[in-house]
């Protein structure tokens, strides 16, 4: 359904699911007082809130101790979720990229020396090149994410990854560069875009990201809410970016920010008035959640 300025029924939902970056988090990274305020309300009430990012789950975690609450994760834009903290932390939903198509991209990004973000195990690697390491610094300033680094990641083929990332610069277009984040998806969807085993993501300006066709944040919100017993209708999604769009289209209400793209905004059931920057979230939920 296309977002609209006309509200959705108000309904008790039970679940919401938020993106980090660009939705409940502003521009400088942190969560507004009246957006936790709102969270920590909906908590106390019995929601369950769910922090879903491409972030790893270390670096997802940490949000809940701003909110000042528990919740599950759904991390590495739904290849992974997780129970809460309390519940011990447990795998809900686990979907890795296949050997064969990681692999591929182990060998493209070392001959062709692209940096590449390689995740298994909850562990971030990555090759050690002085050259590159620049993208490396970028991604941990964003994220909060650690590294480790070996001379390759040779060891690693065969092996199934949570997710991969190629880190690069973003795109221009009034200077196409084949080596840049829009040409490089290109490239990569027209080798992949119709496997069944993989899917690419265009998530910050720098980031391509690949992971398992099935692996998006829009199953994993089905699954956590199966894992709690929540029917899909008392369940809301809030996102603003190409990675946001399953969640989005799964939960009984999906809304975009403000400062959404056209896929995220097409794909919710209502667009928010407000951006990032001015507690989008606090507001929806005042507008669409009921009372017990």
């Amino acid at each position: 359904m296309a977002a609209t300025r006309s509200l959705p029924p108000r309904r008790r939902f039970r679940l919401v699911a938020l993106d980090l970056d660009g939705t409940l988090l502003d521009d400088g990274g942190n969560i507004s007082p009246a957006d936790a305020a709102a969270l920590q309300g909906f908590s106390v009430a019995g929601g369950i809130v769910v922090l879903a990012s491409g972030r790893m789950t270390p670096n997802i975690r940490p949000f809940y101790d701003v909110i000042r609450i528990d919740g599950p994760t759904i991390a590495y834009n739904g290849a992974l979720a997780r129970d809460s903290q309390a519940a011990g932390g447990g795998v809900v939903l686990e979907t890795p990229v296949p050997a064969r198509y990681a692999d591929e991209i182990i060998e493209y990004t070392e001959s062709e020396r692209f940096h590449l973000n390689y995740y298994i195990g909850e562990k971030l690697y990555a090759r050690d090149d002085p050259d590159l390491r620049r993208f490396a610094k970028l991604y941990s300033r964003q994220t909060g994410a650690v590294y480790h680094f070996l001379p390759d990641l040779e060891h690693f083929r065969g092996g199934e990854p949570t997710k991969l990332i190629i880190i690069t610069d973003p795109s221009d277009p009034a200077r196409p560069d084949p080596r840049h984040r829009d040409e490089l998806y290109g490239f990569w969807h027209a080798r992949w875009g119709a496997e069944p085993g993989v899917m690419l993501y265009k998530t910050n300006p720098e980031y391509l990201e690949f992971c398992h066709r099935e692996a998006g944040k829009g199953n994993a919100l089905l699954a956590v809410a199966r894992h709690y017993g929540i029917d899909q209708s008392l369940t809301m999604a809030f996102g603003d970016n190409f990675n946001d769009v399953s969640m989005l289209q799964a939960a009984g209400c999906g809304v975009a920010v403000a400062n959404a793209n056209e896929e995220a905004l097409a794909a919710a059931d209502w667009a928010s008035p407000l951006t990032n920057n001015e507690s989008a979230v606090a507001d929806a939920l005042e507008r669409l959640v009921t009372a017990a």
